[in-house]
């Protein structure tokens, strides 16, 4: 598929600007469009029927992938053959995925792959998304978990909906919704490489704080190759940190480009002063607020007077849309100045990045995480001892805060 001359079908690459810009807005159109002209009971009933949407039974019988392989489509009747399952009944299935775009209907009873659904294949990132355990039980727990005595106010992961959701407390499931979350968000890998000035860091260290496998550090090093980073997880991760790097760095890098440590986000930070810059990505909305501040604060500690602290997360409420004076210096703010439209950037916002905001609730439903606009995380920064000194918008639903420390001498 082509959009505005680009391709829409290469999910590795960042989109041209323009393009990414014309893709929000339309989108948003076309959701605010439905919002207008579907009737109410409509929409009720779509939304009352809507758990079979989930294509996961599209993934666990074979049918995506056998489909793969018959670009031009496949019969149900091939289908029943092939995989045992009854084709009246698969034909109502993949009639009603139909409905949603994730296949089509080429002749009566043949089905083909659309580009969204080779997102579900062996191997894609997409599959791991749908495939995360309990998302059904976990929403269904949610309306409970709103009033339940002991959990309604309570900010810690282990009152959630998804503990609600199963019997008894199961840590694996729990942390299989969180991996394939973020195997969710890693898409927006392109927009962080490619709206940053990474190429700056070349004197100094990135530190991956929580880096999980590496990942975003890899893409880093693959793209920037003067960079050096360093991965830093808890004690049982840096094994498969470490593996991760070795399968997926450019093998023609310098040895040591990119490492992987032990460090507790909770521990003194051992990597200090002017040579190291540090980084989150999908870590702090894990933790309410006074844990937040308490990692910040170690950072704070440790950073020299160049050192920046950058932190990439979704920030919600209506930034953009508003103008925001960084450090008190005119030099230092976001031109968030809209060109005039038919159609708000806060409709945009919430039009079309919808995944981002049911991936929001998701977490705080699984782990109790908060999303927080851009006056709270200034607080917690605050508080923590930092200033954000600039927020880079991206081509992704994330954005960069660039913080530095505050030294006493400032105070």
């Amino acid at each position: 598929m082509v959009f505005c001359g680009e391709s829409l079908t290469n999910a590795g690459k960042v989109t041209h600007f323009g393009v990414y810009e014309a893709r929000r807005a339309a989108l948003a159109c076309a959701v605010e469009l439905k919002n207008l002209l579907q009737h109410p009971c409509e929409k009720a009933a779509e939304s009352a029927f809507s758990m079979y949407d989930y294509p996961s039974v599209f993934i666990e019988h074979g049918i995506v992938d056998r489909m793969a392989k018959e670009p031009s489509g496949i019969s149900v009747k091939t289908l029943q053959f092939e995989l045992d399952l009854d084709s009246h009944k698969l034909t109502m299935v993949l009639r009603h995925l139909s409905v949603y775009g994730w296949i089509r209907e080429t002749q009566d009873g043949i089905f083909a792959l659309n580009r969204s659904s080779r997102i579900l294949l062996q191997g894609q990132r997409g599959r791991a998304v749908v495939m995360a355990p309990n998302y059904m039980r976990t929403a269904e727990a949610l309306p409970r978990w709103l009033v339940h005595p002991e959990f309604r106010f309570s900010k810690s992961p282990d009152h959630t909906a998804f503990q609600l959701a199963n019997k008894y407390y199961k840590a694996i499931l729990r942390m299989a919704g969180v991996e394939n979350s973020q195997a969710m968000g890693e898409y927006v890998t392109p927009g962080i490489s490619s709206d940053y000035p990474w190429q700056t860091y070349s004197e100094s260290t990135i530190v991956d704080c929580a880096g999980g496998k590496g990942s975003l550090s890899i893409a880093l090093a693959n793209k920037f190759f003067a960079l050096r980073l360093v991965v830093q997880e808890r004690e049982e991760m840096v094994g498969p940190a470490e593996a991760n790097i070795k399968a997926r760095l450019d093998p023609n890098l310098v040895h040591g480009t990119v490492d992987a440590e032990a460090n507790d986000l909770f521990s003194v930070q051992p990597r200090t002063r002017d040579k190291y810059t540090s980084m989150f990505r999908h870590v702090l909305h894990d933790w309410p607020e006074a844990q937040a501040v308490n990692i910040l604060e170690k950072l704070a500690a440790a950073a020299g007077p160049k050192s920046k602290i950058l932190i990439i997360k979704r920030i919600s409420g209506h930034y953009p849309d508003t103008h925001v004076e960084l450090e008190h210096s005119p030099a230092n703010t976001t031109d968030s100045t809209a060109p005039a439209s038919l159609i708000t950037e806060q409709t945009i916002l919430n039009s079309s990045f919808r995944m981002p905001q049911a991936l929001a609730l998701h977490l705080l439903c699984i782990l109790n995480c908060h999303e927080r606009t851009l006056d709270q995380w200034r607080t917690i920064i605050s508080r923590a001892g930092l200033v954000i000194t600039r927020v880079y918008k991206l081509r992704a639903y994330v954005s960069i805060m660039e913080c530095r420390a505050i030294h006493a001498d400032e105070s």
